[in-house]
């Protein structure tokens, strides 16, 4: 990897990172374990490596769509983008104008259950090798408390670890 901020044409210096709070997904509480960090030693500039980027953003989506409280505003954002969708394509698809959407994304506005059930499905439906039964969640509240979602980097790609 080489410096793209200046001229220097040497590898950058590696370096292991214990942890990283995630803000760049757009979620205060995203914790990251084992991620790499690379130095360019000419101008001083950080890059982080993230692995299977994709990978992480769907185990962040299965945790939220996971947890027992009514999701944030900025979690329905974070899954209305993991989901690729605009915000005036989202909220056509769920049958609202683009400025409530964007009062609930911006927690001007309450998210109401039904809307929360709503979002769930959409990205549940969407994501890969689901190993449960949507049903069940609903109907049997197969939820967990989450306040923090923590994931550590490993050869294999990412790995869930005990969410608080």
């Amino acid at each position: 990897m080489k410096c793209s901020m200046c001229d220097n044409d040497k590898i950058l210096k590696k370096e292991t990172i214990a942890t990283h709070r995630y803000k760049e997904c757009g979620l205060e509480n995203v914790i990251l374990h084992g991620i790499t960090s690379y130095k360019c030693k000419k101008c001083g500039e950080h890059y982080l490596s993230f692995g299977d980027i994709e990978q992480l953003h769907n185990m962040i989506a299965t945790a939220l769509t996971r947890k027992a409280s009514v999701l944030k505003g900025k979690e329905i954002r974070f899954l209305r983008k993991h989901l690729g969708y605009s915000a005036a394509v989202f909220a056509k698809l769920v049958g609202y104008e683009n400025e409530h959407l964007s009062r609930i994304e911006n927690d001007k506005n309450a998210v109401q259950e039904v809307f929360d059930r709503l979002v769930r499905m959409l990205v549940m439906e969407k994501l890969p090798d689901r190993k449960y039964d949507l049903q069940d969640l609903f109907l049997e509240g197969k939820f967990m408390s989450l306040d923090w979602l923590e994931f550590s980097l490993a050869k294999k790609g990412w790995k869930s670890q005990a969410a608080a």
